[in-house]
């Protein structure tokens, strides 16, 4: 169901640098913003619009879709032309279907001033160019972000733990660095109620790992990272594919056994976040983490506070690259800005909000995307768990996959491994079938491109 919530004016009172605002002279100024859920969409909500529209008079009307929808109901109304929206959610794979209906941001960088060195080079890369509009900026980015593994600390340093591992496996407990070794750990932790587990007896069952699995988005989201971790890419620079390995049937194969033997059935349902409340509540030994869940996972109300290990994805044992962790893609998102009478009215407030406030903007969101949110000493020192948190994610960055920039990556890529993961997993294809039919589906999509020869 979609969820939609209205930006009002409504002044919240909080004060706020000054950036030479003035009030605007159209007060019929209405920016309408299809939205992502999630912590950064509660701050433009609840901080940023108000304040701005305090300051300006120009109204912010903001309506949060599903994950799963929006991809499909922004590009019906760009593609229908129907100005519904004057800025959109902006995924790097999904471009392709935007690209026709937004505007170039780069007069308007250039006209107010707007810092894209703020931008790491692997970010500005992913989120703000694209091969489909080649030398403009098609986006901004507000919430850059690629998945970690994260563990509860107390599980693996307990000796009675640590020697019943090693019983048992041969080999002492530590957090997995392999994909295998992550089934084997989460195997271990995995128990049921009425068992013990760090010297507590558990209440109510306790898996071993997890990762959102639900139909669709959420389990195409989570088997793409072990996909790029296995060294495949999709295809080369000649458009000749790489998914008919053998390697990608080792992963299906392993993932199957992941979300069967050591995940909550209540996975299936998940597409994105919706899980870290287990491992807030002290029912997952491990979990994939995005940083848009950071603050679930530190909830302090939560048993797991103060308490997590971070590291990257593990690195697939035997993968065809020699990666000595895992490669996610480097996903979250920006925003693009539609052909609309508001576009520069729409950069404008982004640009106040993002680099006249980027503080302000790090502070609220917990997100990072810009030089500052990392070097920035009022923020690394905002939370006690940053200290932990931070350095991993910095290292998780040094080894993403930036998606290939082709319009049709949507359909050849995402949509591919949706259909794959999707269908592996339930049951309704073997690995051999579903991979057959993705091999197929993408030299047929290149072949219409005009990239390969029919």
């Amino acid at each position: 169901m979609t969820t939609t919530r209205l930006l009002t004016a409504t002044s919240l009172g909080l004060a706020m640098a000054a950036t030479g605002l003035t009030a605007a002279v159209a007060d019929d100024i209405t920016i309408r913003w299809a939205l992502h859920p999630g912590e950064e969409a509660d701050a433009v909500i609840d901080h940023f619009a108000p304040e701005y529209e305090r300051q300006t008079g120009v109204r912010i009307e903001g309506e949060i879709l599903p994950p799963d929808q929006l991809r499909d109901r922004m590009s019906i109304e760009a593609i229908g032309g129907t100005g519904r929206w004057d800025m959109g959610y902006h995924s790097p794979g999904w471009f392709g279907s935007f690209r026709d209906h937004v505007v170039d941001l780069t007069p308007y960088v250039e006209e107010y001033d707007f810092d894209l060195d703020a931008y790491p080079e692997l970010i500005r890369r992913s989120h703000m160019e694209s091969s489909a509009r080649p030398g403009e900026i098609i986006a901004l980015p507000t919430t850059p972000a690629a998945p970690m593994l994260i563990a509860r600390e107390d599980f693996f340093e307990h000796p009675d733990e640590q020697a019943a591992f090693e019983e048992q496996y041969g080999r002492a407990l530590e957090v997995p660095n392999t994909w295998q070794e992550l089934y084997e750990v989460a195997e271990f932790f995995t128990r049921e109620a009425g068992e013990t587990v760090a010297g507590e007896t558990l209440e109510q069952d306790l898996y071993g790992w997890t990762d959102a699995l639900g139909s669709g988005s959420g389990v195409a989201r989570s088997f793409i990272v072990m996909l790029y971790s296995t060294g495949l890419e999709g295809w080369d620079e000649e458009y000749q594919t790489d998914l008919d390995h053998p390697i990608l049937i080792e992963a299906a194969e392993l993932f199957v056994d992941l979300a069967n033997d050591v995940a909550p059935p209540a996975a299936r349902n998940w597409d994105f976040l919706e899980g870290l409340s287990y491992f807030r509540d002290g029912r997952l030994a491990m979990a994939t983490m995005w940083p848009q869940g950071l603050g679930t996972v530190e909830d302090a109300s939560g048993v797991a506070a103060g308490n997590v290990l971070y590291q990257p994805h593990p690195a697939f044992e035997g993968n065809l690259k020699g990666y000595e962790q895992g490669v996610p893609f480097l996903g979250g998102g920006g925003v693009f800005i539609f052909d609309t009478p508001n576009s520069e009215e729409a950069f404008k407030f982004l640009k106040w909000m993002l680099q006249d406030n980027e503080i302000e903007w790090g502070e609220r969101t917990q997100q990072f995307s810009r030089e500052a949110h990392f070097s920035s000493e009022e923020l690394r020192g905002l939370e006690d768990h940053y200290e932990r948190f931070l350095p991993a994610y910095e290292q998780v960055l040094e080894q993403v996959f930036v998606r290939q920039g082709i319009p049709e990556y949507g359909t050849v890529m995402w949509q591919g491994t949706v259909d794959f993961a999707t269908d592996v997993l339930s049951g309704d294809m073997t690995p051999e079938q579903a991979q057959d039919r993705w091999v197929r589906n993408m030299e047929r999509t290149f072949q219409r491109a005009g990239y390969l020869e029919r």
